[in-house]
């Protein structure tokens, strides 16, 4: 389990008022922590990831074709990275970006630099920054940043997520129900 994140006002024990929510949210720009649970890359995830990507190489698939290409093991798709990233973030709207319940929050953007590739076998790190948060239009814009390294502390991919969600909207359950069977509700 990862560690509460100490955010202005404390743990969140009422509804909060739409602009509640934005106050609280732009008061939590800048808080960031390294995720605890590590992410174990395995052979099948990275072959889940490669099928469902339509990825022929065999460096995703073949543990002899990706060590004569120079690699330790099979190399997960760059796409990989997106799935720890989601699993990482949970703290986050868990402790410091709050309010929103489960109104859709949705990714508008995403971008990524990659400095080395991950291969199974990896255990990674996840460190998780909020950087931004914006208000346009009634919609909160919310920006976080991903720093991924393996356990030799190598660093392997920055990314940054763009998040767009409306802290004042009623939820709407059968959105909301529709929304979490097409999303990575849950994604492990």
């Amino acid at each position: 389990m990862s560690k509460d994140i100490d955010v202005p006002g404390g743990p969140v024990t009422e509804q909060l008022s739409p602009d509640e929510v934005a106050e609280r949210t732009r008061a939590a720009v800048g808080y960031n922590y390294e995720f605890e649970e590590k992410y174990v890359v395995s052979r099948e995830k990275i072959h889940e990831f490669a099928n469902a990507s339509q990825l022929l190489d065999p460096v995703h698939h073949d543990v002899e074709a990706a060590r004569a290409a120079g690699y330790a093991d099979i190399v997960a798709p760059p796409i990989m990275f997106s799935l720890i990233g989601i699993i990482a973030h949970r703290p986050l709207f868990e402790n410091a970006i709050v309010g929103y319940g489960r109104r859709p929050v949705m990714q508008t953007e995403q971008k990524a630099q990659f400095h080395a590739p991950i291969v199974a076998g990896m255990i990674l790190t996840t460190h998780v920054h909020f950087d931004s948060f914006r208000q346009i239009a009634g919609v909160d814009l919310i920006t976080t940043r991903n720093e991924i390294s393996d356990q030799d502390g190598n660093h392997l991919v920055t990314s940054w997520t763009t998040l767009a969600g409306r802290s004042g909207e009623d939820e709407d359950a059968e959105f909301v129900s529709a929304m979490e069977k097409v999303m990575m509700y849950g994604a492990s």
